[in-house]
């Protein structure tokens, strides 16, 4: 794409829209992420970037309704801070970041508390804001085991810096700023659509090298290091979030992220994973022979999925809900069950449960892997970018199967953004025929530690 940057217009656009939704008379603040306490390079969150595009940590926005302006509270660099680390956003650089960013004015962290007295209703998100690697429900993970720890309990800075508005400006009403934020997200506009297809392609390569690189006697970790190397290679930021290579008996733990085993003869691997690309992420499932052939088992149960797989992507428009496209997808993939010799009884009581499960539209898909917003219970508009992941278990063997693309809806369908990676059995066998990087660049491989 010839500019990666959204530009100070649609920065602004994305405010105005913030904007015209407050309550007359009323502001609303979003905080940035904090100043990173390791040596690992700082990610603006989610939200924020959403708005501005602006990476400084410990900074804030607002957007005052009273006027409809918006103002960029930033840290201040010191020539000596410059000299050591390189320029950053700062309100030493106030001209090139509004003529980036489209704000109306930038000015110090410090003049933030002015801006805030005598305001009725402050708007804020209530929520973690999502940065590096994490989306709203690993968020809400890590809270509630921070909370379930008598020893700790503590909350993240962005409910701490909540509970400081509430504290300063008593008078003020603290509303909830994330629906209005989200509203936006879910429909994605051309320039995140444009972010989105180079991630899914980056998405694809790395999913494609892997395949090649397989063998029995490989580690996971190795076929992680190549989606990393892919990845980094065609210009991302790493993964948007952990790389899942399971292989075996590992393939039934569906978020499994260890990588630590050995591939063996015979084995599935479900690899799954996707880059931080310019921000927006992506989203992949595929299932490949460690040795390159399909087992009949192996062939049947993917290969059932994959079907179900091409029939949501046949079914899913505008227009419709997720449920009714649900039924429509399982009217036809009920025949199919019915027609199929299937090689063990459990395999069709598996059939029957892929069948009644509600979610194979999974989760939406664009600056985090799992996004905030929601387009379940309504009709699917175009620019709703969204994980389909169908998926099938056979509990009494322990076996689980998934097969994962990130789609758009489009005006007639939708724009399948991982289909670059091969989704048929017989592609997928043709294509681990050829040597990966793995082969060609051959490394010494030890068993990880082993885990407590």
């Amino acid at each position: 794409m010839k500019n990666p940057n959204l530009g100070p217009d649609g920065y602004r656009e994305r405010c105005r829209r913030v904007l015209e939704r407050l309550d007359p008379d009323t502001v609303a603040v979003v905080a940035g992420g904090p100043e990173e306490s390791g040596l690992r390079i700082f990610r603006q969150t989610n939200d924020f970037y959403y708005l501005t595009g602006v990476e400084a940590p410990q900074s804030y926005v607002l957007l005052d309704r009273r006027n409809n302006t918006t103002t960029l509270f930033l840290p201040h660099q010191t020539e000596r801070e410059r000299e050591s680390s390189g320029p950053i956003p700062s309100v030493e650089s106030a001209d090139d970041v509004i003529a980036a960013s489209g704000v109306d004015e930038v000015l110090g962290v410090e003049k933030l508390a002015t801006k805030l007295e005598r305001v009725a209703k402050i708007y804020t998100p209530f929520r973690d804001g999502a940065g590096s690697m994490t989306s709203w429900d690993t968020q809400i993970a890590g809270r509630n085991g921070r909370f379930s720890d008598p020893w700790d309990g503590s909350l993240d800075r962005f409910a701490h810096f909540i509970e400081l508005l509430r504290r300063r400006y008593p008078v003020a009403e603290i509303r909830d700023l994330a629906p209005i934020i989200n509203d936006l997200r879910i429909v994605k506009d051309q320039h995140e659509l444009e972010l989105l297809r180079r991630a899914g392609k980056i998405t694809a390569k790395g999913i494609i090298e892997a395949m090649k690189s397989t063998q029995p006697g490989l580690y996971e970790y190795q076929l992680a290091a190549v989606l990393d190397y892919v990845y980094m290679n065609h210009g991302a930021r790493g993964r948007s979030y952990n790389v899942i290579m399971a292989s075996g008996a590992n393939t039934w733990h569906g978020h499994y992220g260890a990588n630590s085993s050995i591939l063996r003869d015979g084995d599935l691997i479900l690899g799954d994973c996707a880059p931080d690309y310019r921000y927006y992420a992506s989203d992949i499932g595929r299932m490949w022979p460690v040795n390159g052939k399909y087992t009949d088992e192996q062939r049947q149960l993917y290969g059932f999925m994959v079907e179900f797989h091409k029939a949501y992507l046949e079914e899913i428009r505008p227009g419709l809900t997720d449920e009714q496209i649900r039924i429509t997808v399982a009217a036809r993939m009920k025949k199919i069950a019915a027609a199929t010799k299937w090689i063990r009884p459990s395999f069709e009581k598996a059939a029957q449960w892929a069948l009644d499960f509600p979610y194979h539209m999974s989760h939406p898909v664009g600056l985090a892997c799992h996004d905030d917003g929601h387009y379940r219970g309504k009709p699917l508009v175009p620019g709703v970018v969204l994980a389909l992941d169908p998926q099938i278990r056979v509990d009494e063997e322990r076996k689980y199967v998934r097969v994962e693309d990130t789609i758009v809806v489009t005006e007639n369908g939708v724009e399948n953004l991982t289909k670059d990676a091969p989704l048929e059995l017989d592609d997928v066998e043709a294509l681990m025929k050829h040597e990966g990087m793995v082969q060609r660049y051959p490394a010494d491989a030890f068993p990880l530690f082993p885990l407590c």
